[in-house]
């Protein structure tokens, strides 16, 4: 990983468009797994939410960039002692290049500056990229659920 080739801030109003570009991405993307409407749905959309999520502490959401662009975006919420990573998204330019590992470390201090004590993660069925991410930030599967609609 090449941490050096990034940098990684809280979002402000400023990232809103380009955030919303990239949320848009990774919607299309994450639009092929199942799960991804139920996922989709559980998830505030962050341009929607940015204002709130920058004045509450509880609501994380990080933007990384590369020579000032912003490449990728990770939105995560912390209940009591738990921080749930709700999305990461890296652009297609920015991965295998360390951009998505940079973000989850960048998310880990966050979550212990809050006092959590586990950190967890959503991928969906399928998603190997994000499944292979977490696993490689030492993220373990540690529950799966399965499902049928009634």
């Amino acid at each position: 990983m090449n941490a050096s080739l990034f940098s990684v801030r809280r979002a402000t109003a400023q990232d809103a468009s380009a955030l919303a570009a990239l949320e848009q991405l990774c919607v299309q993307e994450s639009e092929g797994f199942r799960g991804s409407t139920h996922l989709l749905s559980a998830v505030p959309p962050i341009g929607h939410e940015l204002e709130i999520f920058q004045a509450d502490p509880q609501h994380i959401v990080l933007v990384i960039e590369s020579s000032e662009e912003m490449c990728g975006f990770a939105q995560m919420e912390i209940s009591g002692s738990v921080a749930m990573v709700q999305r990461v998204y890296v652009s297609l330019k920015a991965r295998d290049l360390g951009a998505g590992a940079t973000l989850i470390d960048e998310l880990r201090v966050y979550a212990r500056l809050q006092g959590c004590t586990r950190i967890d993660a959503y991928a969906l069925p399928g998603d190997r990229l994000t499944k292979n991410l977490f696993e490689r930030a030492g993220m373990k599967a540690r529950l799966l659920i399965a499902s049928s609609d009634l």
